[in-house]
């Protein structure tokens, strides 16, 4: 991936709408995840600064203690990184609604009902 973002950069980042980010909060590679994002931020704001940006904190549901404490200390962790610019964050399982409310809940563009955001661009990371 790290080619990829690099040599690809002004095609993947320009004229994005949403960047959808997904971190699992239980991942062993934080710090690479937290480059990969800040790299995609830097992205954005080059060549799309006004794509709003959501941000998935994926695996929720094996958070034992203090769910809510969690995810508030990683919100404020990827506000500081995402460099002045405006995130939604959601906390997410597959064992829950959550998914489904994050897709009905968030005011993103929506101009295909089968695939929303395609008109317009959709670049996904998954960290």
């Amino acid at each position: 991936m790290d080619s990829y973002l690099s040599t690809q950069r002004s095609t993947i980042f320009q004229h994005v709408a949403v960047l959808i980010y997904v971190f699992d909060i239980e991942t062993r590679e934080a710090l690479k995840d937290l480059d990969y994002y800040r790299d995609c931020i830097d992205g954005l704001k080059k060549y799309s600064p006004e794509a709003k940006i959501f941000l998935l904190v994926h695996k929720m549901d094996l958070v034992r203690e203090n769910a809510d404490g969690v995810l508030a200390k990683k919100r404020a962790q990827l506000e500081q990184e995402s460099a002045g610019l405006t995130i939604t964050m959601f906390g997410t399982s597959i064992y829950n609604e959550s998914l489904y409310r994050v897709r009905h809940l968030s005011p993103v563009p929506n101009s295909d009902d089968k695939f929303p955001y395609s008109r317009r661009g959709l670049v996904s990371f998954t960290a």
